[in-house]
């Protein structure tokens, strides 16, 4: 494992800057600048290299009003084993869906929800399709 002191030397090394110092306080700048960006709940994005995202909880509980639910519950009941056909091909899911979409009770729920999704200690990290690609970089 490498830590400041290593990248400092191999960006030297890489750059124009010939300075150990310098390089040391922009490297040390920019990673509490990724820090407050992660507390603060942003990710950060190196085109061609990597993803940081800071991970959330998932929101518990219905995102329709009681009313709604109720419906959505008693038409899964009647149609539970026919499949996805049942849903796709049936008017009455669909008029039940776009109820739901216009009542200001449901909406005030999913925002409820939104609301109620925390950010976690955990970081999620995913590399681009061409990091591990040799070559020039952008």
């Amino acid at each position: 494992m490498i830590g400041i002191q290593q990248i400092t030397s191999e960006v030297n090394k890489k750059s124009k800057i010939n300075s150990t110092e310098t390089t040391k306080k922009v490297i040390t700048a920019f990673l509490e600048v990724a820090k407050q960006k992660l507390i603060q709940g942003e990710s950060i994005n190196f085109k061609g290299y990597f993803t940081l995202k800071r991970t959330t909880t998932k929101p518990q509980g219905n995102k329709n009003c009681d009313e709604h639910r109720k419906e959505l519950d008693k038409f899964k009941q009647t149609n539970k084993g026919k499949g996805i056909a049942a849903y796709t091909k049936s008017n009455v899911f669909r008029n039940l869906v776009a109820k739901t979409r216009i009542c200001a009770k449901c909406k005030g729920k999913k925002q409820q929800l939104a609301k109620s999704v925390k950010l976690t200690n955990r970081i999620n990290f995913k590399v681009s399709k061409d990091f591990w690609k040799v070559g020039k970089r952008r």
